[in-house]
């Protein structure tokens, strides 16, 4: 177990560093981050990313804004943004959302 990098389900969430107002769990090691994110009820991100990603919505929802167009994703869906795509992520709903996002840096 040495070689692995590991979170286990009582480490705590900590304030996102990318997504600032969201909190999470980093994995990483020198080119695959993995990060499980808690977006808080009215999250908006404080800026327009193009670094590709893949998601899962682990509960709740999010939105997600291209170009002009937004897309809900719920609980169990899962999507890849391709780079060089500007995203926006939000959570206008009640409750927070929890996702994993994966990506390379």
């Amino acid at each position: 177990m040495s070689k692995l990098i590991v979170s286990k389900k009582n480490d705590d969430f900590l304030p996102d560093s990318v997504s600032k107002g969201a909190f999470s769990k980093w994995l990483e090691d020198e080119k695959l981050r993995m990060r499980v994110v808690v977006y808080p009820s009215g999250y908006e991100a404080d800026h327009v990313c193009y670094q590709g990603h893949a998601f899962y919505v682990v509960s709740g929802n999010i939105k997600i804004k291209i170009d002009e167009e937004i897309t809900e994703w719920n609980k169990g869906d899962a999507f890849i943004i391709p780079d060089d795509i500007p995203h926006v992520v939000f959570n206008p709903n009640e409750e927070g959302a929890k996702v994993i996002v994966v990506d390379h840096h």
